[in-house]
């Protein structure tokens, strides 16, 4: 569309919908995001506590589907974010002049999801304060409430809240290769942005994204396995290393352990190999969409950033 004639015309710069191929990408983004938050999280609560947090919910003694109730208890936690993170979604909306409706839905019989949507135009620092509202508030609340009350059960909805971040991260760093002055506009299917034909940046990729993320995660835990199986044992040993310990075997935080005394010689290698992948491949895939977005070259007609 266009409003006016000439390099001022007003136009959409790009409509970002929710598409299979994006649906099946976020999933796979926010899987790891939800690895690294919660590592993350577990790092800090048993840093702070000096003890892991412990996720068992069924007393003692409830027989055979006792893991099958924590398990239970767990999927709720996971779940509980949601609520208060569209909210707070809906009250920077509010903040803007929007008034904000909810829903949830089903992508491409995939993934599920909630939103928050209005049909109040937002400029693009407003956007993405509205996109950023609920990742910073309730890590601001939560993160305290759980050290200081040793709530270790708070690590998964806040990790999962982390995970459904991951989706307004990936757009606000496509946002920020535009310039302050854009447009948006909020629907439950996605979210365009309107502008001159000269405020549009180069192509953006989502796809790039997750196969950056990935392919950083892989080549990070592949090369983390190497390093501690094949090197580390010979390392520590010419430092005279008889035993070391990395993060609490039994937690997704345990990385290594390696015993080499007279009456045992042992090496393991624990879930934290896949943490460390994961933070790896998460901050290389988001750092490339950044350089991306402001290494920007010139506008493409054919540019389509859900691609």
């Amino acid at each position: 569309m266009a409003t006016a004639q000439g390099d001022d015309a007003e136009t959409v710069l790009a409509d970002l919908e929710l598409t299979r191929s994006l649906t099946i990408q976020m999933a796979a983004l926010s899987t790891l995001g939800f690895v690294v938050g919660a590592a993350v999280l577990g790092v800090v609560y048993q840093a702070a506590t000096g003890h892991p947090a412990a996720f068992r919910f069924a007393p003692a003694g409830v027989g055979w589907w006792t893991d099958a109730l924590n398990l239970l208890v767990i999927a709720f936690l996971a779940t509980a974010f949601v609520v208060p993170h569209e909210l707070l979604h809906g009250l920077a909306i509010r903040h803007y002049g929007g008034e904000a409706r909810y829903g949830v839905g089903v992508a491409h019989f995939i993934l599920p999801y909630a939103y928050a949507t209005t049909d109040h135009e937002f400029t693009r620092d407003q956007f993405v304060v509205v996109l950023l509202t609920p990742l910073v508030v309730l890590t601001a609340v939560g993160l305290p409430a759980m050290l200081a009350f040793e709530w270790g059960w708070l690590i998964v909805p806040l990790a999962a809240n982390a995970a459904g971040a991951v989706a307004d991260l990936w757009m606000t760093l496509t946002l920020v290769g535009y310039p302050s002055h854009v447009r948006l506009q909020d629907h439950p299917d996605g979210v365009r942005i309107l502008g001159r034909p000269g405020d549009r940046p180069g192509t953006l990729s989502v796809t790039a994204l997750v196969w950056d993320a990935l392919a950083g995660a892989a080549v990070a835990a592949l090369g983390v396995l190497v390093l501690l199986a094949v090197a580390g044992p010979f390392v520590l040993s010419a430092l005279g290393v008889e035993s070391l310990t990395v993060g609490t075997p039994g937690t997704i935080t345990y990385l290594f352990s390696f015993v080499n005394t007279p009456t045992e010689i042992s090496l393991g290698v624990g879930p934290g190999v896949l943490v460390v992948g994961a933070v790896v491949g998460l901050t290389y895939a988001f750092a490339r969409s950044y350089r991306r977005s402001a290494a920007a070259g010139e506008p493409r007609a054919d540019a389509d950033p859900g691609r």
